[in-house]
């Protein structure tokens, strides 16, 4: 489905192209699809062999990623969700005339189809978010502002625990996230996420422990893109 996604969500593709995608051998893929279209998650397209997603699934997989993964940032991914068993997402901050600064969603990783949307961290107001916070604390004030110029200020309490801990803290109504900053030196190029249900949270100790395992995946990442 995620593949499904990312080559077109209203448009319709061959098993072989979707296989491909998703680095599956043709008869895995095939197997998923008939499954997707049982739980109406995809659908048949008008040529034969070829399937599209539903709304229901468009809806649930959230934004499809608009920049470029990597194998590396992939694995990364995909290491932090076996080690917390939480959905998790890399981001990349930019700033452009008309939006100002904003989070770029390269990759997501999600256990649940759920849990992307949220995961994604997509929303238009940075504070709300784990990564936007993040991003405020750790980018410099010219990338810090809005379009037309106005800044964005994390306040100075928030601001400086999310400097000295490297980690900040979202919730909605159904999941809650956590995120760090990868850093080249002292800048960002990246934040790192991991998102999960409340349950996922209720422990101190286990909350410490991803926080722990969030900012190791991110050094990590930032050593071996640096090589």
């Amino acid at each position: 489905m995620r593949a499904l996604a990312q080559m077109g969500a209203d448009l319709e593709h061959q098993v072989a192209d979707v296989a491909h995608s998703a680095g599956l051998r043709p008869g895995h893929a095939s197997r998923l699809l008939l499954t997707a279209v049982e739980e109406g998650f995809a659908e048949p397209g008008e040529r034969y062999g070829t399937y599209r997603l539903t709304c229901d699934a468009a809806v649930l997989l959230g934004p499809v990623p608009v920049r470029t993964s990597t194998p590396e940032i992939t694995e990364t991914l995909r290491a932090l969700h076996r080690d917390t068993n939480l959905a998790t997402a890399w981001h990349v901050p930019g700033w452009r005339p008309g939006a100002g600064l904003h989070l770029d969603l390269v990759d997501v990783v999600s256990p649940r189809l759920a849990l992307r949307l949220d995961a994604a961290q997509q929303y238009g107001d940075l504070f709300r978010t784990a990564a936007g916070r993040i991003a405020l604390a750790f980018l410099p004030p010219q990338m810090t502002s809005t379009a037309d110029g106005r800044p964005l200020r994390l306040c100075e309490d928030l601001a400086r625990t999310v400097t000295s801990s490297r980690i900040a803290a979202s919730r909605t109504s159904s999941t809650q996230s956590l995120a760090t900053a990868v850093l080249r030196g002292d800048a960002l190029v990246a934040t790192l996420t991991v998102t999960g249900t409340p349950d996922q949270f209720t422990d101190d100790l286990i909350v410490q422990e991803h926080a722990v395992l969030l900012r190791r995946a991110a050094v990590r990442s930032s050593q071996s893109r640096a090589a």
